[in-house]
């Protein structure tokens, strides 16, 4: 289990983090008996020739340090940092026209040398020209260039963005090399020439976000490969699509609310205040389906302000027509209930474990309130082992557990099931109505450990182990776990709910395990568990490369 120090702290979980285990977000090997701070130096060079990079900025990012410690190289490319205290930490090296290469991740161990090896690369960068539908250059488009597979790892200048100039060139640089997928947003303004009138109610023509070479939909966009200090041309138009008016009301606020209403379908989202009584109006709604998500806002008396999700169960499917006078009432959400119990009936302290909702159908997962009140995807438990979660949201969830304190020996207790009407719903349930759960916990969580090794068999610190269970669990948020290998190489995934696993270990991890093709990439350079209840496996695991993903 992991440490929760507050609701407050906690962030928006999906599927897309990166491992969540049993009882917490992740798990890390603690550095035991190590506060005397030490002293970190190292070099940045240049690659391909491992050249020195002066007056690059250094910054080292961890749990144990409030904020980050910070260098600047100098003339032959070495920097020194006093005053670490040992632990992991993530790497930011930063300078004008170069990014990282390589692991961004390192292990600070007090009986170390404290040195340090950073390389870095020539950034790349896209470049390119937006037309209009009469080939006119068009300025003021935003762009913005993201790379294929990236941005859920540690790894920087994974995106950028760039603006038109009135000759519609763009530029995006300092962009780390790889595949990129480019999408140009016009103005709202734009303006349409030689339109064909439509009948009233039947929409206008507006200019969209387009997708290079040139489409709406991102799923038939084409990547572009940039290269280590080039530039790559991109030039397309920005396409025109007919829009629809949606107008109508939400009902069921308050009066002293303050609201907004957000539209969301796939990559499209509008977003406007609610007018007094709840009234709404969206003048350029593309054609698709949208779920409709409420904003709302506590200024507290002059107190802290919080905010709050509500949701509309029905979506608005707009096609070929306006949309008017919709009436939308809120859902008011509904509680959920639930107790715990020890397969065993061993007498267990509950006051140490947290729950909380994931939502797993794509709306809002766990809102955090500015004001640090509990959302209503949290709870606490209570001496009885009982919680409570009052006005959760209309939808699909997960029961995720975690824990209050940084006990160790919670580590070995998963969730055995999650029961509802006599049926285990640990992948997930709907919330329509008051929900009344049983929750079942076990300390015979199985365990895998064991050592990372280089392809010539010496042990590796700083790896990246994750499990990936078999899969019909794919998609349950607590069988997926991670740790960091120590000085020795060395592992522990602890109270791994029993089952079949595929053990990985990175140099540096940037995929999602919870990404379907995450195994059709790795599967084979991992190693296969069966893990049954209360059971240690002991394995070696060869270490995948950075340049591998």
């Amino acid at each position: 289990m992991s440490s929760v120090k507050s609701p407050a702290k906690l962030l928006l979980l999906a599927f897309a983090c990166v491992v969540v285990a049993p009882f917490c977000t992740s798990q890390t090997n603690p550095v035991k008996g190590e506060t005397t701070a030490i002293t970190v130096q190292g070099v940045v060079l240049l690659d391909p020739q491992h050249l020195p990079v002066k007056k690059a900025s250094i910054q080292l990012f961890g749990r144990r340090a409030p904020t980050p410690y910070s260098s600047v190289t100098d003339a032959d490319g070495h920097f020194v940092i006093d005053g670490v205290i040992p632990g992991r930490y993530s790497i930011q090296v930063e300078h004008p026209g170069l990014v990282a290469a390589g692991p961004r991740m390192v292990n600070i161990m007090a009986q170390g040398t404290g040195e340090v090896l950073v390389h870095m690369q020539p950034a790349a960068a896209i470049t390119g020209t937006i037309t209009d539908a009469d080939g006119d250059p068009v300025r003021n488009v935003s762009v913005m260039a993201t790379r294929v597979g990236g941005g859920r790892g540690w790894r920087g200048h994974d995106s950028g963005n760039g603006s038109t100039n009135d000759l519609g060139q763009f530029r995006i640089p300092d962009l780390r090399p790889g595949r990129y997928t480019v999408l140009a947003t016009p103005g709202r303004d734009l303006p349409v020439l030689d339109a064909t009138k439509a009948a009233p109610g039947e929409g206008h023509l507006v200019y969209v976000p387009t997708y290079y070479p040139g489409t709406v939909d991102q799923n038939q966009s084409v990547p572009v490969d940039t290269e280590p200090g080039q530039e790559t041309p991109v030039n397309f138009e920005v396409l025109l699509s007919r829009a629809f008016r949606v107008t109508g009301d939400v009902a069921g606020l308050r009066s002293s609310d303050m609201a907004q209403i957000m539209l969301n379908s796939d990559n499209k989202v509008d977003q406007q205040q609610l007018q007094p009584g709840g009234k709404f109006e969206f003048a350029n709604v593309l054609p698709g389906s949208y779920h409709v998500q409420i904003i709302l806002f506590d200024l507290g008396n002059g107190q802290s302000p919080s905010v709050r999700f509500a949701s509309v169960n029905r979506n608005i499917e707009v096609t070929n027509e306006d949309i008017r006078d919709l009436h939308l009432p809120v859902d008011q959400g509904a509680s959920v209930r639930g107790r715990f119990r020890v397969d065993t009936g061993e007498q267990f302290d509950w006051t140490q474990l947290t729950v909380m909702l994931a939502n797993s159908d794509g709306g809002p997962g766990l809102l955090v309130p500015s004001n640090g009140s509990e959302p209503p995807t949290f709870s606490t438990v209570t001496k009885d082992g009982s919680f409570e979660m009052k006005t959760v949201p209309s939808g699909k969830y997960q029961l995720v557990v975690g824990a209050r304190g940084s006990s160790d020996k919670l580590r070995e207790y998963f969730t055995k099931s999650v029961m509802l009407n006599g049926q285990d719903v640990g992948s997930g349930f709907e919330v329509n109505s008051a929900t009344n759960l049983e929750v079942v916990i076990s300390a015979k969580g199985a365990t895998i450990e064991g050592t990372v090794v280089d392809d010539k068999g010496n042990p590796v610190s700083s790896a990246i182990v994750v499990d990936v269970p078999d899969s019909d669990r794919r998609l349950r948020l607590d069988v997926y776990q991670q740790d960091t290998t120590d000085e020795r190489g060395h592992f522990s995934l602890r109270g791994l709910n029993p089952g079949s696993y595929t053990v990985l270990a990175f140099e540096d991890l940037e995929d999602s395990p919870h990404d379907p093709e995450f195994l059709t990439s790795y599967g084979n350079k991992g190693e296969k568990i069966a893990a049954d209840e209360g059971t240690d496996k002991r394995i070696v695991l060869k270490l995948i490369p950075a340049a591998s993903d």
